[in-house]
């Protein structure tokens, strides 16, 4: 009987030691911590981009700061420019968060915590559920829409895209509104130009955009 506790002793402590490691490898800090959905980032690097160039080049810092009168960021700019690692640095750090670790970000930073997290990354067409890209997306979409609220954090990426532009556009803007008035937080990615224009009449959608140095072939 004495090895039963003993053995659950043993896995918690190796368990915090791993924590541990993993946090001192990415360079892991201990943001300020808001019971309510918050977002106010320093300095954050995806934790796994940082640990791939460790020693070879640096990282650049996201700065993001999202509240509860503007809690969408609707993000532009060119391919390559770092919008899709921009919403994957969103979605990671605030898993990680949730999941009890140390994340890249800078300790004056404060931390939100979100009762669900919905993402959209990716290609995820099924032949076998015959789904094709655009309606895979759409399928997400509606779920979002039904189920997202203001403790929620959605996550798009290349919001709208995989159909004829002209359609593809209109649709992604009335799901953008629709997440908007349920006050739902969110970062999406987008390369049309009517949702840029949306973005910038509604007060809880802020515009962003990506540069990308063509002299250096860096964002």
């Amino acid at each position: 009987n004495e090895l039963i506790p003993a053995y659950q002793f043993l896995a918690v402590i190796d368990f915090t030691r791993a924590k541990a490691k993993f946090s001192i490898d990415i360079a892991g800090d201990l943001p300020k911590l808001n019971s309510n959905p918050d977002l106010n980032w320093l300095h954050a690097k995806h934790p796994l981009l940082y640990l791939s160039l460790k020693g070879k080049r640096d990282v650049v810092p996201l700065t993001i700061d999202l509240t509860s009168l503007n809690p969408f960021l609707l993000i532009s700019g060119p391919n390559a420019g770092g919008k899709s690692v921009c919403l994957k640095t969103v979605g990671l750090i605030q898993y990680m968060v949730q999941c009890g670790l140390l994340v890249p970000l800078h300790d004056k930073s404060t931390v939100g915590i979100f009762k669900n997290i919905f993402l959209d990354i990716g290609d995820q067409q099924s032949i076998e559920n015959d789904l094709s890209t655009y309606s895979s997306h759409l399928k997400n979409m509606a779920f979002f829409l039904a189920n997202a609220h203001e403790s929620t954090l959605v996550l798009m990426d290349e919001l709208g895209a995989g159909t004829d532009p002209n359609f593809g556009g209109g649709i992604a803007e009335s799901i953008l509104n629709g997440l908007i008035e349920k006050n739902v937080w969110g970062v999406a990615t987008t390369h049309y130009y009517n949702l840029k224009l949306f973005a910038g009449n509604h007060d809880k959608i802020r515009n962003g955009a990506m540069l990308f140095d063509s002299k250096q072939l860096a964002p």
